[in-house]
């Protein structure tokens, strides 16, 4: 009983060791433990104005395709009524 004992035991603590050396940063565990507590979130304004100005540029140009639209429905139609009061 006492060989099965220290035997677990000698396996124990190289295991500890083996994984100890083994591993490739020592530091990257306690980091992520600084990186979990709970802190409060910056607010990054450089990227919201970023994104409000691309808001902005798609906004306006979604208006000018949609006036373009409607300038060539126009252009269409009085083609249209152009060719059906030049019929017969």
């Amino acid at each position: 009983m006492k060989k099965i004992m220290i035997t677990l035991v000698l396996a124990f603590v190289a295991g500890y060791l083996v994984n100890e050396h083994t591993r490739a940063d020592k530091i990257t565990p306690v980091l992520h433990q600084v990186e979990s507590a709970t802190q409060a979130v910056q607010t990054d304004h450089v990227a919201l104005a970023r994104d409000l100005a691309r808001r902005e540029r798609r906004d306006e140009e979604m208006f000018r395709l949609f006036d373009r639209v409607l300038e060539l429905i126009e252009l269409d139609m009085q083609k249209q009524v152009a060719h059906s009061t030049e019929g017969p």
